[in-house]
């Protein structure tokens, strides 16, 4: 008996004619169900002629009815041209993607001190590690132990800060790989989105894993997203993926809240003098390119490397620092975007 996740697995098999990717890698798979023998696949196909589109479905019934315990197949194609629907998570008002295209640029830092930020401006909070090979939030937000799983399947997530939290690595030891197939991921955070009790939330963050491929595609499909953060560093070997991560978003009709530049610059602490050690203006320049809002510069500091280690985010175990006032700024920042992006009005102001 196949599970969701052979059925996807089996999708990646059959490519449109002329698409160069499968059909899961194109975003066209919307929602597989399975139950009882009967087999519902959710199709949104791009502009091809009726022969082609034929060809297709017929692949997938052949596909997937191939499978020991499937009697019938039923792929409902979505009408041209209308809008993709996503569910929502009941309960959550907005979800924000925070997004890196490129891996080491400190997207986890800037999704957990944000989330403390935006907790300890009086918002109800949740955290979802979607890093499912690197999952680093356990360890910067000080958390352990393995959340509950309730009789009727539903997954309590675990609190820190008044921030509900759910990443894999509550659930794996410090020695343990994850070596996972793209469907399987999906199917993972697929469960966390859906079968996590998250309860009444204002903003659940998502920390995408880096890149910009089509395991972060799909997930940004999952859910209707309110709005997405780009996080960079100011070198050019960096901002170059960047444009990546901004054409991932515009794909999925997802509003771009800002950049955020990490490791913005350092000042040495003994003597004072600044260096701009990642170079200089890398975020500036693709924002004005783009005409996106660079909503915080984050300097290169000892102290926030020391927060993520120890489990205490800097906004937490220092929230007089500078760098906390930032942080909280940024957090204000977003919270202005996302009701500017739902009134389709003018974004933040990018910072000179």
């Amino acid at each position: 008996m196949p599970t969701i996740a052979d059925i996807r697995e089996r999708l990646t098999e059959i490519r449109p004619p002329g698409a160069g990717r499968d059909l899961v890698s194109l975003g066209a798979v919307e929602e597989v169900a399975f139950r009882d023998g009967r087999v519902v696949i959710d199709l949104r196909l791009p502009e091809m002629p009726p022969p082609a589109r034929d060809v297709i479905l017929t692949d997938i019934k052949r596909a997937i009815g191939a499978f020991d315990g499937v009697a019938e197949v039923e792929v409902r194609l979505a009408p041209p041209g209308a809008p993709a629907s996503a569910p929502g998570l009941p309960g959550v008002r907005y979800i924000i993607a925070v997004s890196s295209a490129k891996g080491g640029v400190g997207k986890s830092t800037v999704a957990t001190n944000l989330a403390i930020a935006l907790a300890r401006a009086g918002h109800r909070v949740g955290l979802l590690d979607a890093d499912v090979y690197g999952p680093s939030v356990p360890t910067m937000m000080g958390m352990s132990g393995r959340p509950e799983v309730r009789e009727d399947k539903r997954i309590l997530p675990l609190e820190m800060e008044g921030i509900r939290v759910m990443s894999i690595g509550f659930f794996l030891d410090d020695s343990s790989p994850v070596i996972w197939r793209g469907p399987m991921v999906m199917g993972l955070v697929r469960q966390f989105l859906q079968d996590v009790e998250w309860g009444e939330l204002d903003f659940l963050l998502i920390d995408l894993p880096p890149g910009t491929g089509d395991t972060q595609l799909t997930l940004v499909q999952q859910v209707p997203l309110a709005g997405g953060i780009v996080v960079t560093t100011p070198q050019d070997v960096a901002t170059l993926d960047v444009e990546r991560g901004i054409a991932m978003f515009e794909r999925v009709h997802t509003p771009l809240l800002g950049i955020v530049e990490n490791m913005s610059d350092f000042e040495c602490p003994a003597c004072g003098k600044h260096d701009d050690i990642f170079g200089t203006g890398g975020a500036a320049r693709i924002a004005e390119k783009h005409g996106i809002a660079l909503v915080a510069r984050i300097p290169l500091q000892e102290e926030i490397r020391m927060g993520g280690d120890s489990g205490r985010p800097i906004v937490a175990a220092k929230p007089e620092h500078p760098t906390s006032a930032i942080f909280r700024e940024l957090a204000q920042t977003i919270v202005v975007a996302v009701e500017a992006a739902r009134a389709d009005s003018a974004p933040p102001t990018i910072i000179d």
